[in-house]
């Protein structure tokens, strides 16, 4: 019976530690699907063999968070450009870090902590790369800082495949009971640079919310119609739909808000300066009252005196 209860108890620790090792910073491992868990388990091995100094380098800045976060200006300053300088192929050894590593770094302070989670999370975004879609997700779903669903939902955005999208829609319709998740996942669809993400939010900006939730539509629809932005981009198939979705919701939504709300939509208008503009503008004076032409000839003369308009079209012309 004593070598009865031994045996269990050894295998209760040898599964404890295994648990232990799926655990990172963020979610554990577990959560996620069996093959994807294996699937990201074996390109995180085979990234070791390849890189073995990325995964010491992200465990040494992980470990020095404390440090890290006290020497910052603002405590709680996401570690973000610590991690991106280590290049994309730290991608699976921040992964690690944030699914599986049971040797995270213990006894952060809560703004270290912060800092460490949302850097890493950013630093994945930044890398664009579709591996990382099922465990930015898993992070959206079940977080609660506002500060880290704001990066995970930015970072799937950033990745733009039909499951980082999905991942977003899913996330959208589980946060309408929190302003604050609702705003981090609107903000994150306007990094999605995609034209069905662009009718979604269009469609939002639509439906009149209130000024809160006006302000952060339109912010993202300025985001997701970024003229600048767009000229960085290799894949720019979709530019002209995504662009012209946004500038004809905000110019409707110019109308309808007064305040900061219409002056946060008159600024994504001139981010987005899609080549429609003028003409919606000068389509809805049509049979409008001489209040709202006075508007619309106000947005016309910030169109006329746009830099980003300036600038853009010299760029066209080289």
């Amino acid at each position: 019976m004593k070598l009865c209860l031994t045996t269990i108890a050894a295998f209760a620790l040898v599964g404890a530690s295994a648990d232990a090792l799926a655990a990172g910073v963020l979610i554990d491992s577990a959560e996620l699907p069996a093959k994807t868990a294996s699937s990201l388990r074996s390109d995180i091995d085979h990234a070791r063999v390849e890189v073995p100094e990325l995964f010491k380098a992200v465990h040494d800045i992980a470990s020095r968070a404390n440090e890290l976060d006290a020497a910052a200006r603002k405590p709680g300053t996401p570690l973000t450009m610590q991690f991106k300088s280590l290049g994309p192929r730290a991608l699976m050894p921040m992964l690690e870090m944030l699914a599986f590593d049971a040797h995270a770094p213990t006894g952060l302070t809560p703004t270290a902590s912060s800092a460490l989670q949302v850097g890493l999370v950013e630093a994945i975004g930044i890398v664009r790369d579709a591996r990382a879609v099922p465990v930015l997700g898993r992070v959206l779903e079940r977080e609660r800082s506002a500060d880290v669903t704001r990066a995970a939902a930015d970072a799937l955005g950033r990745i733009g495949t039909d499951e980082a999208f999905t991942a977003l829609t899913r996330a959208l319709e589980l946060s309408k009971t929190s302003i604050d998740r609702e705003s981090a996942v609107l903000a994150g669809l306007g990094s999605c640079r995609r034209a069905d993400a662009a009718r979604l939010l269009a469609k939002r900006l639509d439906a009149h919310p209130d000024d809160a939730t006006a302000r952060v539509v339109a912010k993202a629809l300025g985001t997701i119609g970024n003229a600048w932005a767009w000229q960085t981009l290799s894949a720019r198939s979709e530019e002209g739909a995504v662009r012209e979705t946004a500038a004809r919701s905000l110019v409707n939504a110019y109308l309808t808000y007064r305040g900061s709300a219409q002056k946060a939509v008159s600024n994504a208008i001139l981010v987005v300066d899609d080549p429609h503009t003028a003409a919606l503008v000068e389509a809805a004076k049509r049979g409008a009252s001489r209040d709202v032409v006075a508007l619309l000839d106000a947005l016309s003369q910030r169109l006329l005196a746009n830099p980003t308009h300036a600038n853009y079209s010299a760029t066209q012309l080289r």
